[in-house]
């Protein structure tokens, strides 16, 4: 949460909480509050204007959405178009009775894509195929037609066969 140093400041008395599902609570809190959240990102959606909404997953499984303006639609549109993603977003957001509704503003320059730590003993996906591959017998390889990757159709599914070209 962004942080605060004035103690007359009500924003420092407010303890974000989360429920036991995970959904970002604010305990007992109604009306417009911080939040701070990381969630999956599903959706997003524009008018017109490029004002749009996020549909965001919670790690409950309900989800949240979030508003977002024109002006900020270049930087989280370029974090979309990169496929499934976490998101952490530091904003406002709507409470009913302690429970987040709606994140209605977001701040840039807080709000960053959440890199998953990458497991340092998780071989890349390809070494799995390699080795597969040095399992198959020599004979075996040697019954599949030179054509096959190009005619893959054909073999499968009893496509015409295509030439090479």
């Amino acid at each position: 949460m962004s942080s605060h140093n004035n103690a007359d400041d009500p924003l420092v008395e407010l303890e974000q909480q989360t429920t036991p599902t995970g959904r970002p609570a604010m305990t007992g809190k109604t009306g417009h509050h911080p939040v701070e959240i990381i969630a999956e990102v599903q959706s997003m959606e524009l008018d017109l204007e490029h004002n749009g909404v996020y549909t965001l997953l919670l790690e409950d499984g309900s989800t949240v959405h979030a508003d977002f303006t024109a002006s900020q639609w270049a930087h989280l549109e370029s974090e979309h178009n990169r496929g499934r993603y976490k998101v952490k977003i530091v904003g406002t957001g709507d409470y009913v009775d302690g429970n987040l509704q709606r994140i209605t503003s977001i701040d840039l320059r807080e709000t960053e894509r959440v890199i998953p730590p990458q497991d340092p003993n998780q071989r890349p996906f390809w070494e799995y195929w390699v080795e597969a591959g040095k399992r198959i017998p020599e004979e075996e390889l040697a019954k599949i037609p030179p054509d096959f990757s190009y005619n893959l159709d054909h073999y499968l599914y009893g496509a015409p066969k295509r030439e090479e070209e």
